[in-house]
């Protein structure tokens, strides 16, 4: 197969790399205790977790449709298993980890909170509803990296 699958990761990573150096250099040490952080009117930080998460999210969608069609074929993955969750492939190509099943069904949920954004009233926010695109995008590229190296012992 053809594919730009590591190119996608190397965004991914390397976007979650700039994000976090980003966050780190906006802080500085409060001498009160804590940390104090500097407001990014261009939103840096950001802008490059939502680039992470959306290319890993790329990749891993790529890397389960390789490991799918390798082992039902194009046809019958493309029909019956294509559009199923991330979770519910990762069952397919027997990955079992009660662990890495919730991290997959949590990373889905919330890209696709974050890729189909919907607007919210101020009122109607709750803690659930808030993700920090920072961390989310750590979690999600530690994520991909655990299902990269489990698929490869299959």
């Amino acid at each position: 197969m053809i594919t730009n699958i590591d190119v996608y990761f190397a965004i991914a990573e390397e976007s979650q790399a700039e994000a976090e150096r980003l966050e780190n250099l906006a802080r500085r040490p409060n001498p009160d205790g804590g940390f104090i952080i500097t407001y990014d009117p261009e939103r840096k930080s950001f802008k490059n977790s939502l680039i992470a998460i959306t290319f890993a999210g790329i990749y891993l969608e790529s890397l389960l449709y390789m490991v799918g069609v390798k082992k039902f074929g194009r046809d019958e993955y493309d029909k019956k298993y294509d559009h199923k969750s991330y979770e519910d492939k990762l069952k397919l190509f027997g990955v079992t980890d009660a662990t890495l099943l919730a991290e997959a069904k949590h990373v889905r949920e919330m890209r696709r909170d974050l890729v189909h954004e919907k607007a919210v009233e101020f009122g109607d926010l709750t803690a659930a509803a808030i993700h920090v695109a920072q961390h989310e995008a750590k979690k999600t590229v530690s994520f991909v990296k655990k299902v990269t190296e489990r698929l490869a012992t299959r």
